[in-house]
């Protein structure tokens, strides 16, 4: 456990702040004062990874009211796009195809790279790329895509219809491994691995828990019981809108501490919250158990199964981002298809030349937007922070596709009462770490694909997305390395919902690398440890992608609801449509205008974003 581990970073993404350090200041023309070198290269990053060190304390500075004095440029674009996401890359992508195709566009991202919350990890090991996602994991249900997010996707080049050729869907029922539970003495009094969901594939009287325990838990799942017989739909759906499914499960289920210690945590993988706080009625409407309906499983939504519905890069949705910078910057990585996109490695320094039509500028935090002599239909200058250098750069239109509760600090053109509704966007905080190890032969003996961890640091550790595209290969094989991804949600159970996730911020911002290193490796070492594993031996990389800002969801300000699915929204107030609004010459793109924080919505947002910039109203 105390051995090191070697990694070609050093600890709480030092190396990262000196990597950004890396990218070329700009001349007042545009041109790069030094060129980047050729090392650089973020994917291949690891230690603390996703919102790195660098990449907020600019903004932080910025909401506490630090004022930047810029050097003015000769720089102007026909449209700067704040935020280099999948909802920046596409709104200038869209801009060209739809708007002018011969715009000059610069894009400007606070982060060392391109992708937003579409993070690709790299790890080499032996002369051999392993690749896992850092965050958007998948292309969910793209058939139910918007028709504009639909052929942005097909346009740069993806076929979701081809998922069968290239995700090994038989891989692991062939080497006998299936969900399990992992119960952890600190919780449950005993640490056991147990196999099948929820610890059904042992007998129930190994389990660690009581006899009442254990009975409850075969009742939860069971789900034969209808808690509410003899109420009227009214009542029903009164105590549903009214109760947590923590609180319903105790009150009208009569679960005791030990079944609702084992509930808590199994929404965060899909929701970012914790049982506590998920409404009744949501879970009865996501399937989860304790509404008599038999049958209904309760698992944790990860997106590691294949169906028909959904299309996987090795490295989630980061390879959606990179295939846009491609379309974008046709020189910066060879090729032209999907398969070989997923192991071209990109030449960062190709990516902000002057002679670019579309230049992207990373580890540039923009700090101040507003229109010249405040006209709304004046053109935008856009103050931007690299390297502690503030600069100026303007252009005719601007698309901010970064976060809403940032815009009122940095934008004074905005009216009052869409500043209000800004104020709504709430951001749920995540971590998804990745670690490589050097075989898998524990998980092959302990039969496991993944496993919920009710009681553990990291409430979910399975395998990567196991897909062999253009020249990559998964590691089919117990005796290969093979990537495991982790995820962790830093809540505070008991207080509403946007204070659970403030706090969870907080905590995230405040821990560092060691204890998700300390946290992981003894996790891993208690659960693995009966197949053989050794965490000192076998982890060969760690890469920690922590996301203070992750899901975007909205609230309402009167009730304190959160918009957890648009669709299913009550009130008649939407505060996210409100937001997002056209300011002049600025419109706002981003999954904080949808309230959704899903790659169709991203895509979708910047559709209507750019479209909003070529009519007459000025929003």
């Amino acid at each position: 456990m105390d051995r090191a581990i070697t990694r070609r970073d050093f600890l709480n993404g030092v190396s990262v702040a000196i990597g950004a350090s890396l990218l070329p200041a700009c001349t007042k023309t545009g041109e790069p004062m030094v060129e980047v070198l050729a090392t650089y290269y973020p994917p291949a990053e690891t230690g603390m990874r996703g919102s790195h060190a660098g990449s907020f304390e600019v903004a932080h500075a910025t909401v506490q009211g630090k004022d930047w004095v810029a050097g003015k440029t000769d720089e102007h674009y026909d449209l700067i796009v704040v935020g280099a996401g999948i909802s920046g890359l596409s709104a200038a992508y869209i801009y060209r195809r739809d708007v002018n195709p011969n715009a000059r566009i610069l894009i400007l991202d606070n982060h060392d790279d391109f992708g937003g919350h579409a993070k690709r990890n790299e790890f080499t090991l032996d002369g051999r790329m392993f690749i896992g996602y850092g965050g958007t994991m998948f292309i969910e249900a793209p058939q139910s895509y918007p028709a504009v997010s639909k052929q942005v996707i097909r346009e740069i080049g993806i076929d979701t219809s081809r998922s069968a050729e290239f995700y090994h869907d038989d891989l692991f029922a062939s080497h006998g491994l299936s969900e399990v539970s992992f119960f952890d003495r600190e919780t449950f009094g005993a640490d056991l691995l147990a196999s099948g969901a929820h610890g059904f594939g042992n007998s129930m009287e190994e389990l660690p828990l009581s006899a009442e325990g254990k009975a409850e838990l075969e009742r939860l799942f069971a789900d034969k019981v209808d808690y509410l017989e003899g109420k009227t739909p009214a009542e029903r759906s009164a105590v549903l809108e009214t109760h947590s499914w923590l609180s319903y499960l105790k009150t009208y289920g009569g679960f005791g501490e030990e079944v609702l210690a084992y509930v808590q945590k199994l929404p965060h993988g899909y929701w970012a919250i914790g049982a506590d706080a998920m409404p009744a009625a949501m879970a009865r409407d996501n399937g989860n158990p304790g509404f008599g309906v038999a049958g209904s499983g309760g698992e944790e939504e990860s997106g590691d199964e294949l169906d028909d519905r959904g299309f996987f890069f090795p490295d989630g949705n980061a390879s959606v981002a990179r295939l846009l910078v491609r379309k974008l910057v046709p020189d910066v990585a060879p090729g032209r298809s999907m398969e070989d996109v997923v192991s071209a490695r990109f030449d960062y320094a190709r990516l902000d030349q002057p002679g670019n039509d579309t230049r992207i500028r990373l580890s540039s935090t923009v700090v101040n937007l507003h229109h010249r002599g405040g006209a709304l239909n004046a053109d935008v200058d856009v103050t931007y922070v690299r390297n502690g250098e503030a600069r100026t750069v303007s252009a005719g239109k601007v698309v901010w596709a970064g976060y809403h509760a940032m815009l009122p600090y940095v934008c004074d053109d905005i009216p009052n009462e869409q500043v209000t509704a800004l104020q709504t966007s709430v951001r749920a905080p995540l971590v998804y770490t990745n670690v490589l190890i050097r075989n898998w032969q524990s998980l092959a003996k302990l039969g496991m694909r993944r496993a919920y961890c009710p009681g553990s640091f990291f409430q979910t550790v399975m395998f990567t997305h196991p897909v062999s595209i253009g020249d990559y290969r998964f590691a089919r094989s117990p005796d290969e390395p093979v990537i495991l991804h982790l995820q962790h949600m830093p809540l505070a159970p008991g207080l509403p919902v946007a204070e659970q996730f403030r706090a969870g911020r907080r905590t995230l911002l405040e821990t560092p690398f060691e204890t998700f290193e300390r946290s992981l490796r003894d996790q891993l070492g208690r659960m693995l440890g009966p197949g053989g594993f050794d965490p000192a031996r076998d982890i060969a990389g760690i890469t920690v992608n922590r996301w203070p800002h992750g899901y975007a969801y909205s609230i309402d300000t009167e009730s304190g609801d959160v918009a957890w699915s648009p669709e299913l929204w009550q009130h008649e107030r939407q505060p996210w449509v409100d937001a997002r609004q056209r300011v002049g010459n600025i419109a706002f793109a981003g999954t904080d205008a949808a309230a959704n924080a899903m790659t169709e919505s991203a895509i979708e947002e910047a559709h209507r974003a750019v479209h909003s910039l070529v009519t007459e109203t000025a929003g």
